[in-house]
């Protein structure tokens, strides 16, 4: 393996932890704690909204931190803020604490993703002929997180039962920590000659890239819809525990394959046909759960959006790589995860409320489905800059 894949795949353990660990296990836990602990879905979608509102003051002040610290100790902060959230999740029942934890995580995400993927682009710049699969990798590892969940909590649940939900977040702390030892430790080598902390402004302008931003956040907005309560979705419907851990796994699986399932299609990023393209599969996948309620169509449909999910956010740091000057790489990236973070923000809260007003979950899913789809084709809109 080329030094600079196996960094990147090290990386790759940074979204494995922020993302598909912190952000995401999330969706597997809330049946239980909303069931033990008396929840309305407006407040189990609440409790992920304040994570995106964490995600977007993190997506915020990333390229800042970066400047200041350095690229690899912003990385590395972020990592140590998600361990320490994670086992304090699993210590109060308290909705208040749980959503502090639940901002901090957020924030602390984004710097992990931020960063890490403005290091990945540097290291990729060096492979040219492995460039798509190189960034496809380190968005993909969030798949791992998400496997490994998958894997664990289900039938931990089904074991132990719903109150063991506190014991699986340190769980995850304890597998999140492992993680974060390994994604810092590449870190610190990739980036002193490829990190942009040289302490001033870019001058980047996100006007330029509105309508792929715009359709960026609605796809933020939909998908995470869909991964925060699919899970609840199922249950609802009478799936087993093994269904929902196979549910789970699928898309972590998926995830992990796509780098090579689109590095063609990802080549061709520049003008954002590629980023609209996979937001349209990746919506067609959402949509097959609902379409046939079973377990081959909800696994089907996670082999879909899994495969598509990450491969959304890899497509949109290929458009960044494409029409933005190297020096402004890292505010692009922050730029773009800021508008994500905003759809994250809106659409769990809103999914949730709807679910509560119309007690139809599959009327929540439906609506966070159709707004993903206008951001396939709000970015059809994007011009070359």
């Amino acid at each position: 393996m080329k030094p600079a894949i196996g960094r990147i795949c090290l990386l790759a353990l940074g979204p494995a932890l922020g993302l598909g660990i912190a952000r995401f296990a999330y969706g597997l836990l809330l049946p239980a704690m909303k069931s033990d602990l008396g929840w309305s879905y407006s407040q189990a979608g609440w409790i992920n909204t304040v994570n995106a509102i964490g995600y977007i003051a993190g997506a915020s002040s990333a390229a800042a931190a970066a400047r200041r610290l350095g690229a690899a100790r912003t990385f590395g902060v972020g990592a140590l803020v998600t361990i320490v959230s994670l086992f304090a999740l699993a210590l109060t029942d308290s909705f208040a604490t749980l959503s502090l934890f639940r901002f901090l995580s957020g924030v602390s995400g984004a710097w992990i993703f931020v960063t890490g993927g403005a290091m990945t682009i540097g290291l990729a710049a060096g492979q040219p002929k492995d460039r798509s699969i190189a960034i496809g990798i380190f968005y993909a590892g969030a798949g791992v997180g998400l496997s490994a969940t998958g894997l664990l909590v289900p039938g931990w649940l089904e074991l132990f039962g719903q109150q063991s939900w506190r014991s699986i977040w340190l769980l995850l702390a304890a597998m999140g920590a492992v993680f974060a030892l390994a994604g810092y430790r590449s870190a610190r080598m990739a980036a002193p000659s490829h990190a942009s902390s040289n302490g001033t402004r870019s001058g980047y302008s996100s006007f330029d890239h509105k309508w792929v931003l715009l359709g960026y956040a609605a796809f933020g907005a939909g998908s995470t819809g869909y991964m925060t309560f699919m899970v609840a979705y199922l249950k609802s419907s009478g799936q087993p525990a093994w269904h929902l851990s196979a549910f789970w796994t699928a898309i972590g699986l998926a995830a992990m394959a796509a780098p090579w399932i689109w590095s063609r299609l990802l080549s061709t990023a520049r003008n954002a046909v590629a980023f609209s393209t996979l937001v349209g599969i990746n919506t067609f996948g959402a949509a097959l759960a609902l379409a046939f309620p079973s377990f081959s169509g909800s696994i089907s449909s996670a082999v879909v959006f899994g495969s598509t999910f990450f491969a959304v956010v890899a497509a949109t740091s290929e458009y960044v790589r494409c029409n933005v000057n190297p020096t402004q790489k890292t505010d692009a990236i922050g730029a773009f995860t800021l508008a994500f973070g905003l759809g994250q923000t809106l659409g769990p809260f809103a999914i949730g409320l709807i679910t509560d007003l119309t007690g139809s979950l599959v009327q929540g899913l439906m609506t966070g489905i159709l707004v993903a789809a206008a951001g396939a084709l709000l970015s059809l809109v994007q011009r070359h800059t």
